[in-house]
């Protein structure tokens, strides 16, 4: 069994490391390699201002993040990996169509659904999310807000919880009135860790967000690259793995590109939700 294969994940605690070890497993058995995974849990986004790069130090071959955390390091001087044209496809009530991406799931406590039937009615309230530099939970929403004619003032207070799943814990706490997730985390948060959500009800999604990035490293095989791609894209088609990811929620894997990204260029360098200026 050779050559080896390193992965690496950003997306963990929000996304269950387990899946990222199933992506592993399959490779593995799929490619004829010794599969390896790593996992860097602290915020990805500003990782990279004061650590190396593992894709330059040669550390990684493959790697799974965020869009804005592969936004940012598209800038970096030297960039030594590049995106694969695919990307998981996640199930969700909006998705009908199976396209990659994921949503910012609204989620508040169902106690108070008698009163907040919209967003709007969350004016004045407490709102949890993930970081200032959060996609789904910050980025969305202050985009939410402007499109609403609405500003900084909206919200009564704004706690950064730090991840997806914390700002769960957060809403049925109540110490927050609500919050937005990653739907992809809030789905895991209820099937894989198995967590009460009861008391949880989605007031709306909004999406769908721009994929979640696979990148390779730049001296990856060309051959290797396709057969990554190609083992990926049956990944879900055989009955023994599919019912694996199945239990991730994910589908599928779909082509991806660098377009899906356009909209969102500028918005890595925006201030955070706790600090919105129009």
């Amino acid at each position: 069994m050779d050559p080896s294969l390193r992965l690496i994940t950003y997306l963990v605690p929000s996304l269950p490391v387990e899946m990222f070890e199933c992506v592993a497993h399959y490779l593995e058995e799929a490619l004829d390699v010794r599969a390896t995974l790593q996992y860097e849990s602290r915020n990805p986004v500003d990782l990279f201002d004061a650590r190396p790069d593992p894709f330059l130090l040669n550390e990684a071959d493959l790697g799974f993040m965020n869009p804005m955390q592969y936004l940012k390091m598209k800038k970096l001087p030297v960039k030594q990996f590049e995106l694969m044209p695919i990307s998981p496809v996640f199930v969700h009530p909006k998705n009908a169509a199976e396209r990659p991406g994921y949503y910012s799931d609204i989620i508040m406590h169902k106690d108070v659904e008698k009163t907040v039937k919209s967003f709007l009615d969350l004016r004045g309230s407490s709102w949890g999310y993930t970081g200032n530099n959060s996609l789904s939970s910050s980025l969305t929403i202050q985009k939410l807000l402007r499109s609403l004619g609405e500003n900084s003032s909206f919200f009564g207070n704004t706690i950064d919880t730090g991840n997806h799943l914390l700002s769960v814990r957060k809403v049925q706490d109540k110490q927050v009135t609500a919050a937005a997730v990653d739907s992809t985390a809030f789905y895991n948060y209820k099937n894989v860790l198995h967590r009460d959500v009861d008391d949880i009800c989605v007031l709306d999604s909004v999406g769908p967000l721009p994929p979640y990035a696979i990148v390779c490293n730049k001296k990856l095989s060309g051959e290797l690259k396709s057969r990554i791609v190609e083992a990926l894209s049956d990944a879900t088609s055989k009955r023994k793995w599919g019912k694996r990811f199945e239990k991730f929620g994910l589908i599928g894997f779909a082509d991806n590109s660098d377009d899906a990204y356009l909209e969102y260029n500028q918005s890595s360098s925006q201030k955070g939700l706790s600090a919105i200026y129009y």
